[in-house]
């Protein structure tokens, strides 16, 4: 698994270096003189199952400093140039996330100082529930590069919580398992009918996870710093006879639900009072089918199935715009969002007898690239939920 790992490192090394040279600026006179010392450390310590750690830095009038770190250090001291606006990036990669950390700090010529990083899932691989093969998938890119399968109930959809631990809904339950190495998994909820679990979402910033069985209850846990006990309240609740296929959480905590039946919407909902949950706003357009519905920058992304489009709008969900295909290539059936923390959009896609990948970098379908087609048993064939 080496060559996709360190693609995955690669690209977010990339992004984070991006990041710096884009944000920062040089202010003549305000660059220190000399050097200072910085004593990096991670807090909490990284996971057991992270492979390689490398840190970054950079700030106006110094060149971009960067440096592998050996996993089980729980310090690292290096010589900055000393100046303002010193940023510090910590990227812990494990084999299928990558745990991302900053700071930005004044250094003074000569001092010591220590700065505490708490790195937290910023990127993933593309990890892929095949539903009818029975298997997750992960993949580094979309050409398949670093294939990597795991045996799994009915896997339906999958997310990531702060510390890169997958969650993976199955037939009538929510598993945790550490990566698509880890063969062994933890049940962190069920679904009390024993009804097969629909759509998960974890609230990294509240260590929550939410999942439906989509057609009775909507359940909560929480998951970190330790488990919890599940609550339930009923999806009849949200003022919805309920088809529930995703759901969604914003960083302020608010879940959208895509529901299907009898009337296509999106619902925003406060769950902040989880056994009183409220819906403050709702978006139906022209829906027909919306399957699944993704918070990414600040926009929310609706799978429409059956229209074969995905259509975005803004957090009070209102609509911006729609895509259904790019450059004569269009939409066969866009499902389920996968790789949900990345920046190009990446979505399954499928009718009968047509199973694929889709993913695009922005709405004007820029950088579309497709990948896999129907079967099992190779590499690049896929059975999503389809027969």
């Amino acid at each position: 698994m080496k060559a996709h790992i360190s693609k995955l490192a690669a690209a977010a090394l990339l992004a984070a270096v991006s990041l710096l040279f884009t944000s920062c600026f040089y202010m003549p006179g305000v660059s220190g003189r000399g050097m200072a010392r910085a004593a990096v450390s991670p807090s909490p310590l990284p996971p057991p199952n992270v492979t390689s750690i490398a840190l970054i830095v950079g700030g106006p009038g110094m060149n971009t400093i960067t440096q592998s770190i050996a996993v089980g250090n729980t310090t690292t001291t290096l010589s900055v140039p000393s100046g303002i606006g010193r940023t510090f990036t910590l990227l812990e990669n494990t084999p299928s996330a990558t745990l991302i950390g900053t700071a930005t700090v004044d250094l003074s010529p000569g001092e010591t100082k220590e700065i505490p990083l708490t790195p937290t899932t910023g990127a993933s691989q593309i990890v892929v529930p095949d539903n009818l093969n029975g298997l997750l998938t992960q993949i580094s890119d979309m050409t398949g590069t670093g294939w990597t399968t795991l045996g799994i109930t009915s896997p339906y959809a999958v997310d990531f919580d702060e510390q890169g631990r997958m969650y993976v809904a199955t037939s009538a339950s929510v598993v945790e398992i550490s990566d698509i190495t880890n063969k062994s998994a933890t049940t962190v909820g069920s679904s009390t009918q024993g009804l097969p679990i629909k759509a998960i979402a974890v609230d990294r910033v509240r260590g929550l996870i939410y999942f439906t069985d989509g057609s009775t209850n909507l359940y909560s846990v929480q998951i970190t710093p330790t488990l919890g006990t599940q609550q339930s309240v009923p999806l009849s609740n949200l003022g919805i006879t309920p088809f529930v296929t995703g759901i969604a959480v914003d960083p302020d905590g608010f879940l959208y639900v895509a529901n299907t039946y009898p009337t296509a919407s999106i619902l925003k909902v406060d769950v902040s009072t989880f056994a009183s949950p409220k819906v403050v706003m709702s978006y139906s357009g022209s829906l027909i089918y919306p399957w699944d519905v993704l918070v990414n920058g600040g926009y929310v992304y609706i799978s429409d199935f059956t229209a074969r489009q995905i259509v975005r709008l803004d957090k009070n969900l209102a609509f911006v715009d729609s895509i259904s295909g790019y450059g004569g290539d269009s939409f066969f059936g866009p499902e389920r969002f996968v790789a949900i923390l990345n920046k190009p959009i990446t979505v399954i896609d499928e009718a009968t007898g047509k199973d694929r990948l889709v993913s695009f970098n922005d709405m004007s379908g820029a950088g579309w690239t497709t990948y896999g087609s129907t079967g099992s048993g190779t590499p690049g064939l896929f059975m999503f939920y389809i027969s």
